[in-house]
């Protein structure tokens, strides 16, 4: 029973985490995104920008449970939009439905038997690394810029073939609001059953740039603001409706030009254990 000084959250606070969703209505599970084959990383990530687009309310950052938490988000169709202020991560925004709790609310504050009302709404996102994340030696990863006829496009949809225990698997981010572009392929192995070992694989690369009314939102409401919810989770008839597909080539760190060879995209060189620049020109 509430103290006739206390409210929910300094209740919730004291109390187990399975307490603390019996006060709230939404609670956002974060981690890192790996690759769209594999489960996120199991570890929490503490000091992000989490917020409710339209919405006054911080969360709460429960260190037990890795949730950012909010009790007083309206029901009905949330966005819900969360960045890294360090930059390790990309800015992200996904959405969820929360549920009506106000008469759970009600009850607790009256120190009241609680109603039954629905569960919290748990969303989960998967971040990707950002540009400037501090990567381990050894990781192997694709960065450099997207431009079309010389300008950074921001918000193109990247997706790049890799493996993961010998099986077919991909990696999928977003060029950054400069254009930039990270994909970490944490997976990929030398090949010790040749000799000598191969430590360098062509993988399949593809390009969706933002068609016009998305680039504008990003120009205009900023990258986030602008960015899709769900981006990497929309189905193909919703990925083609706010992005293109191109052709492109590319261009390594030394300025050698990989051109389309017979009318198709270049690959992608992954080399084992190193960061490749490889610039994407996107073609008319």
């Amino acid at each position: 029973m509430l103290a006739a000084t206390d409210t929910p959250l300094g209740w919730a606070a004291r109390h187990s985490p399975d307490r603390i969703a019996a006060v709230g209505v939404l609670a956002v599970k974060v981690r890192r995104y790996l690759t769209d084959g594999t489960d996120p990383g199991l570890t929490p990530i503490p000091g992000l920008r989490v917020r409710v687009a339209g919405q006054a309310e911080q969360p709460l950052w429960h260190q037990s449970t890795g949730l950012y938490g909010f009790l007083d988000i309206p029901a009905g169709e949330a966005r819900i939009e969360i960045d890294d202020p360090t930059g390790r991560y990309q800015p992200q925004a996904i959405t969820a439905t929360v549920p009506d709790r106000a008469d759970l609310k009600a009850a607790l504050e009256a120190g009241e038997t609680p109603p039954a009302v629905p569960a919290p709404a748990y969303p989960e996102a998967a971040l990707r690394p950002g540009l400037t994340m501090a990567l381990p030696p050894g990781t192997s990863a694709l960065w450099g810029v997207l431009r079309d006829a010389g300008r950074p496009v921001p918000g193109a949809l990247l997706t790049v073939a890799t493996v993961q225990g010998g099986a077919a698997d991909s990696v999928t981010a977003l060029s950054g609001p400069d254009g930039s572009y990270l994909l970490v392929l944490p997976f990929e192995v030398i090949d010790r059953s040749v000799t000598p070992p191969l430590r360098a694989f062509d993988r399949a690369l593809s390009v969706f740039a933002p068609r016009p009314a998305l680039a504008t939102a990003l120009a205009t409401k900023g990258f986030l603001a602008g960015q899709p919810a769900n981006v990497f989770g929309l189905t193909a008839a919703q990925r083609n409706a706010l992005f293109l597909p191109r052709d492109f080539q590319l261009r390594d760190a030394g300025g050698t030009l990989h051109p389309q060879v017979g009318g198709q995209n270049p690959p992608a060189s992954v080399s084992v254990g190193a960061r490749v620049r490889l610039d994407i020109e996107l073609l008319p």
